[in-house]
């Protein structure tokens, strides 16, 4: 008899063979569950950003698995569904390992998915305290309250557990005593992860936020309201290079303009080690309509041209600093 998962945004029981995730596009409106029956639905969720959040994806990747019946025909359909998370490609990598000789996969990969979970939820936690180290040796002592701003969402509805870079962000609002937080959140276009998802957690934790478009963070950080720029990652390369979502990058050259520190968190899943760097990294791009619809509601013309490249690549040399749950990292990188 295997416990069940019971989290707001996976819901896991083997007993029953019954698997549910949050469906993350209907938040702040709806929390709705999508069922998953079999591989088709794993690889519809993940490719359609139901399910998002590095971390996240590489969990659902592995119930994929469970759900299929080939294992390395499974592998290489469910990496296709977003090549960008690096960690559903560690995650199959690892499980080889960990499988051996052993001739059924389906009794392995359960007890590999529960493994992965604990240790996701203790690398939030160790991602956490690791930040809240580094945060306390970046602000001034006589400052009241820590001004944040962060990109896209990676709290507890992206990753298992508490969260990376939104993670740490909670972590200091709980930890640090006689310090207040704000949050500027990102509305992180085009599905607008910062202002449902993030702002969603955040009112939960009952953090202080505004949320404000893309385009106003170099305004609000000129007025010097910003003392710390934190975001996840969905690839590190060796060398520092990072892939998050779009937008990263220009936080990533303000901070540098604006004199502020610019932090990636993210779990060591989330290093690549076969990549030097990310200078060939070939970027994602998804549909035209994300840019053109909301939900049902077309914004122009939906014959107009669209570029969508769903993530960039920031540069480590303008990255301060990565947290790992293994430890806290300053250039020059060397995973």
């Amino acid at each position: 008899m295997y416990y069940k998962i019971d989290f707001d945004n996976i819901k896991l029981d083997f007993n029953t063979n019954e698997f549910w995730v949050l469906d993350q596009k209907l938040l702040p409106f709806e929390e709705k569950y999508i069922q998953l029956k079999n591989i088709n639905d794993v690889y519809n969720v993940i490719k359609e950003m139901n399910v998002r959040g590095a971390p996240l994806i590489g969990v659902v990747a592995l119930l994929g698995l469970y759900l299929g019946n080939s294992l390395e025909n499974d592998m290489e359909f469910l990496k296709r569904a977003r090549p960008t998370a690096v960690n559903i490609f560690n995650y199959f990598n690892h499980f080889k390992k960990y499988l051996g000789d052993h001739k059924n996969y389906k009794e392995k990969i359960v007890d590999f998915i529960f493994e992965v979970i604990e240790t996701e939820e203790s690398k939030n936690i160790n991602i956490a305290k690791n930040g809240l180290n580094l945060i306390k040796s970046l602000v001034d002592q006589n400052k009241k309250v820590v001004n944040f701003l962060t990109h896209c969402n990676t709290g507890s509805l992206a990753t298992i557990g508490l969260g990376t870079a939104l993670g740490i962000i909670k972590y200091t609002h709980r930890e640090y005593t006689g310090k207040k937080v704000f949050v500027w959140v990102d509305e992180t276009r085009p599905y607008l992860q910062g202002s449902r998802l993030t702002a969603w957690e955040l009112k939960r934790e009952d953090i202080d936020f505004k949320i404000i478009t893309d385009n106003a963070a170099a305004y609000v950080m000129s007025q010097g309201l910003v003392d710390i720029v934190i975001v996840g990652a969905d690839r590190i390369a060796r060398n520092g290079d990072t892939s998050n979502k779009i937008g990263t990058l220009n936080l990533a050259i303000l901070c540098k303009y604006f004199n502020i520190p610019f932090i990636v968190a993210a779990p060591n899943t989330s290093v690549d080690y076969n990549l030097d760097n990310l200078e060939l990294f070939n970027v994602e791009e998804r549909s035209k309509e994300e840019i053109i619809k909301i939900r049902e509601i077309f914004l122009t013309d939906k014959n107009y041209g669209v570029y969508n490249p769903s993530f960039d690549v920031t540069p480590h040399t303008l990255i301060d600093y990565i947290v790992l749950d293994t430890g806290v990292y300053s250039g020059p990188y060397s995973f």
